[in-house]
């Protein structure tokens, strides 16, 4: 008598393909992750900003898809692939005395003095700011698409958001150019910018234009015209819900359109050039005129350091970059 053969295996659950990327909803200075290793229970990511770090699937619900242009894909795959890989994580009850001890830490300077920021600026870029390193990394040249970068940024900025602009076109047409000046660079990641952004409509997305040109073209205090922008933004997350407005996005505007005034500001790092200089700044600052006013002094007072000792930053646009892409590359702390 035949016997009926064994039902087949359910199917397995999808499995993502790589390459995947993501970015961390708690932890948007992370910048985008990129799958580097797909395990069976776990993802291995590779931070723009923050290096390896594993998560539980079944647990991974902080992580969010985002598309990558394919340079930027391309950059962040050839970051992931030159670095080594990560020590293998100690028992678990070493983890808690290190985390108490990080925690402790957060408020020492990054560097035990400005000139060893210099000096690791200077490693990383040969030339300083109008070195092919820099250039190439971070400014740009005046140019359309990739190479333009930063410096193409500032133009478009400067040409489709102009007086004339807010002046002769329609508030749609007025989005489309300020969702491509968001989309110019990687300042503001695309979960607290673009994507939130892009789905204004309605009175929320005139509601916007409207501060962006009062912050753009109005008068009066700039600082209470970012505090104004801020609130005039009602984002909302991928379930409908409120989401709040981060400083890169209140300021990315208007430091591309003015870079010789207006700074972009990062709150974390900058709060850690506050530290290396002496001023009292934290990265928890709310977006308000007050808090803006003192990430501008951050970076006015860098910009006056950075001339000291002999460096020619265009603006604070170079400036912006000068603090992020230091305090990005996460150096020993040094003692004084």
């Amino acid at each position: 008598m035949a016997t009926t053969p064994p039902p087949p295996p359910p199917p397995s659950a999808p499995q993502p393909k790589l390459p995947l990327t993501m970015t961390h909803q708690t932890q948007p200075t992370w910048g985008v992750g990129l799958v580097v290793q797909d395990l069976p229970l776990h993802w291995v990511l590779f931070f723009e900003h923050a290096g390896e770090k594993k998560f539980v699937k079944a647990k991974a619900t902080v992580l969010e898809p985002v598309k990558l242009e394919p340079d930027a894909l391309a950059a962040l795959q050839a970051r992931a692939t030159g670095r080594k890989p990560k020590a293998a994580p100690k028992p678990s009850a070493n983890l808690r005395p290190k985390a108490r001890v990080a925690v402790k830490k957060t408020s020492a300077p990054r560097f035990a003095t400005f000139a060893a920021q210099v000096a690791l600026f200077e490693k990383l870029f040969a030339g300083g700011f109008t070195g092919e390193a820099f250039t190439n990394e971070e400014r740009g040249v005046i140019a359309e698409g990739k190479d333009g970068y930063k410096e193409a940024a500032i133009a478009l900025a400067q040409k489709e958001l102009s007086a004339a602009a807010f002046a002769s076109a329609t508030p749609d047409e007025l989005f489309k150019s300020a969702q491509r000046v968001l989309a110019a660079t990687n300042i503001v990641f695309p979960i607290e910018g673009p994507i939130p952004f892009r789905q204004l409509e309605g009175e929320d997305r005139a509601k916007a234009m409207a501060a962006l040109k009062d912050l753009l073209h109005g008068t009066g205090d700039y600082a209470e015209r970012v505090e104004r922008f801020g609130g005039a933004l009602n984002l909302k997350d991928s379930k409908g819900a409120g989401k709040k407005v981060t400083w890169p996005l209140a300021t990315v505007f208007g430091a591309l359109f003015d870079p010789k005034q207006h700074t972009c500001v990062k709150p974390t790092a900058f709060a850690g050039q506050a530290v290396t200089l002496g001023l009292a700044v934290e990265k928890t600052e709310p977006l308000t005129a007050a808090g803006y006013k003192k990430f501008l002094e951050v970076a006015t007072r860098t910009h006056a350091l950075l001339k000291e000792a002999g460096h020619q930053p265009r603006d604070l646009v170079d400036v912006y970059s000068f603090i992020w892409r230091t305090h990005a590359e996460k150096p020993a702390i040094v003692a004084p």
